[in-house]
């Protein structure tokens, strides 16, 4: 980031177009060699969704396998040819591509859902660092752990995650229009409501926490099909 700041050549040139980002690889280093690094970006951002996708589908098979997703047994079940959760990939196709859909059209919905998966992912990490720092000395600390700095260090992650999560869902364009506002606030807040609701509606009387299968080399042995 500080790397394409530095090398913007025309501050007005670049404010004014519709991918900033690109516009200061053609200003700094040609066409040509622009094309091939948004080639390199288009690959990158591939292999990346495939990896979000792979872990977006276990954590749907994890949660199912609990108890603690909507249509529980339905999401958890595993190929018996594929050995794979081939229900739980397919919802997260269709979720992902439900989320994208609205950026075909509106550059506005684009913005929303770029921020609010950002924040999403951040906020998710601060939760856990956060109660771990709320235990204090009463935590148990695994084979790996920071010692005395694990205390200082979490609170930095809390605090520039909050900081960082902040900055996403402020409006990146003035002035504020129903165009240039940044619903990523609107959207997290529509997904913390939902989650609330559904956990005091029917999750917390189904979700005991993870299912234990046996120790590791129990399961090892198991066929779960």
């Amino acid at each position: 980031m500080l790397a394409l700041v530095y090398s913007i050549h025309d501050y007005d040139q670049v404010a004014g177009s519709s991918a900033p980002p690109v516009q200061i690889l053609i200003d700094g280093l040609g066409m040509g060699t622009a094309k091939v690094l948004l080639l390199i970006v288009i690959g990158a951002m591939l292999f990346c969704g495939l990896a979000n996708l792979t872990s977006n589908t276990r954590q749907i098979f994890a949660f199912s396998r609990d108890g603690a997703m909507p249509g529980s047994r339905w999401w958890h079940t595993v190929s018996p040819r594929t050995r794979t959760p081939v229900k739980a990939v397919w919802l997260a196709v269709g979720c992902s591509l439900a989320l994208v859909l609205p950026g075909w059209w509106s550059h506005t919905a684009f913005t929303a859902i770029v921020s609010v998966n950002v924040v999403g992912l951040f906020l998710a990490y601060a939760v856990p660092i956060f109660l771990r720092l709320r235990l204090g000395d009463e935590f148990r600390a695994g084979p790996w752990n920071l010692g005395r700095w694990s205390r200082p260090v979490g609170i930095l992650a809390v605090t520039w995650i909050l900081l960082s999560s902040v900055l996403f869902m402020l409006p990146q364009a003035s002035p504020i229009t129903v165009d240039s506002f940044n619903y990523a606030p609107i959207a997290l807040a529509v997904v913390l409501v939902v989650a609330t609701v559904w956990w005091f509606a029917t999750a917390r009387r189904r979700f005991q926490g993870p299912v234990s299968y046996g120790r590791p080399d129990e399961v090892a042995a198991m066929d779960l099909v």
